[in-house]
């Protein structure tokens, strides 16, 4: 009788649940897309290439389409069992609640290890994919970095701005503004065209060829020259009709090579090779904050190397006073200790800037380490919760479960990404905000399943206020309510 009922409330389950997960998987990554498309539509690319960037981008939703999708089943299966009254005969039969939920709480808790899995092997190989087919699409297609009406400032030396690119390989340009910078005492131009083009160079794939047509270039020539000569040279202009301009790209193409060359980016890892990584980083960071304190103090505390600790008493005085100094030293000895602070207050401000950055990228590593397994308990959190919230409300279909599991879903995601948010900018403890959304959900749904197996109705609202009453009923004074002609 149990295998007989244990494959039939399976068999119930499967069903709503494959086709929810489709239909959302669907819906996640169509939105995913959406929002990706216009990075690379347009662009001279196949439909293949971006079908496949974006498959490996987008494949992450699946963390997020599983969990809902078990909540939604297991709504809609203990909904349908409460309302065609299969689950008050199992529970008149002796069988309790939560020998029902065994057989699906089994499938769901083999779906939670396979996402765990998934998250720890799948996920790290489709970030390093992706990322390898983005460099080599972008240096197949140098015109993909370009933004119309944008200041694109990635190409060293060079900031430029296009207020429309078009052509069937999206080479043809139009109002082209270029700066050329260069260092503090190097020459500096100014280019405007009305049109141009830009393709990768035939002989060198480092180079990307410019040519500028109907422009004028403004030339600030500052090379060898003093403060003064530069004030007094006149402006220089150049009008062309043709300019051919040749774009170094190397750095670019070098750096794209070494970051995809990062086999142990903290995205590119299992959980046993993160964990290492975070206890390795954690070691290096301690060295680094006692080398800044002990290289801060040695500096500024003149022969205290090697000195635990320093006392200063209030009788001690300096070796000469500053009256006895006469007026000029002592405006240099201010300006002195001014200049002083203020290097002191930049250098520490830099410090404080690199300890925050070492800070929440050792918070992101971490967020990445536990969000796997914390992906994986919301699956069984959901179950626990949609399970005991079906039987009670014993309404199945697509009506009443469908609201019910989104506006779960979207505090849950409310809360989860808020606390990701938080830890990424260093305000909370990785740890917590990864099992934030859990931590609360889960009291909620032991709460759903003690009110599931002893029947209690929900949404009643006196179930909550007739103890309250009752409790302040005993400080109410009691009425007489004999009559008043046997008193």
């Amino acid at each position: 009788m149990f295998r007989k009922l244990d494959w039939y409330t399976v068999k119930t389950f499967l069903g709503p649940f494959f086709f929810i997960f489709s239909i959302l998987f669907f819906i996640f990554i169509v939105q995913f897309a959406w929002q990706e498309m216009e990075k690379f539509a347009g662009k001279g690319l196949s439909w293949l290439t971006i079908g496949e960037l974006l498959l490996y981008l987008g494949i992450n939703v699946i963390q997020l389409v599983l969990p809902l999708s078990i909540l939604l089943g297991s709504i809609m299966t203990f909904g349908g069992f409460g309302e065609r009254y299969e689950l008050a005969a199992m529970k008149a039969s002796g069988i309790s609640l939560a020998r029902i939920l065994l057989p699906m709480f089994t499938v769901v808790s083999v779906l939670s290890i396979g996402l765990y899995f998934f998250g720890d092997h799948v996920m790290p190989y489709s970030q390093r994919k992706a990322k390898n087919l983005a460099y080599n699409i972008v240096q197949a297609n140098p015109t993909l970095q370009l933004v119309e009406g944008v200041f694109i400032e990635n190409i060293p030396g060079f900031s430029m701005k296009i207020s429309e690119v078009s052509g069937e390989e999206k080479d043809q340009l139009q109002d082209v503004f270029i700066f050329q910078d260069g260092k503090y005492d190097e020459d500096k131009r100014t280019i405007i065209a009305t049109h141009g083009t830009l393709n990768r160079d035939v002989d060198d794939i480092r180079l990307l060829k410019m040519v500028l047509f109907d422009g004028t270039i403004y030339v600030d020539q500052i090379k060898g020259k003093s403060g003064q000569e530069r004030k007094n040279q006149p402006n220089q202009t150049i009008l062309f009709d043709t300019l051919t301009q040749y774009i170094d790209i190397s750095e670019i193409m070098q750096k794209a090579m070494d970051e995809e060359n990062i086999q142990d980016h903290y995205k590119f890892l299992n959980s046993k090779d993160l964990k290492q990584r975070i206890d390795s980083m954690q070691i290096d960071y301690e060295k680094y904050y006692d080398q800044i304190y002990s290289s801060g103090l040695t500096k500024n505390v003149y022969g205290s190397l090697g000195m635990d600790s320093i006392n200063i008493s209030e009788k001690d005085k300096l070796p000469k006073s500053m009256e006895d100094i006469s007026q000029a030293k002592q405006t240099q000895i201010l300006k002195e200790a001014l200049e002083f602070v203020d290097r002191e207050i930049t250098n520490y401000r830099y410090q404080g800037d690199e300890i925050t950055g070492k800070v929440k990228l050792q918070a992101k590593q971490k967020l990445h380490y536990h969000r796997n397994y914390s992906y994986a308990f919301t699956c069984i959190v959901f179950f626990l919760i949609g399970a005991p919230l079906g039987a009670i409300v014993k309404k199945g279909g697509i009506g009443m479960p469908v609201v019910i599991s989104i506006v779960i879903f979207v505090l849950y995601y409310i809360i989860n990404f808020s606390s990701e948010n938080m830890t990424k900018n260093g305000i909370l403890h990785p740890t917590f905000a990864a099992w934030s959304a859990n931590l609360i959900f889960f009291p909620i749904a032991l709460v759903l399943f003690y009110k599931a197996n002893n029947d209690s109705g929900l949404f009643n609202v006196g179930n909550y206020l007739d103890p309250i009453v009752k409790y302040f009923s005993k400080f109410r004074k009691q009425k007489n309510t004999e009559h008043t002609r046997y008193q």
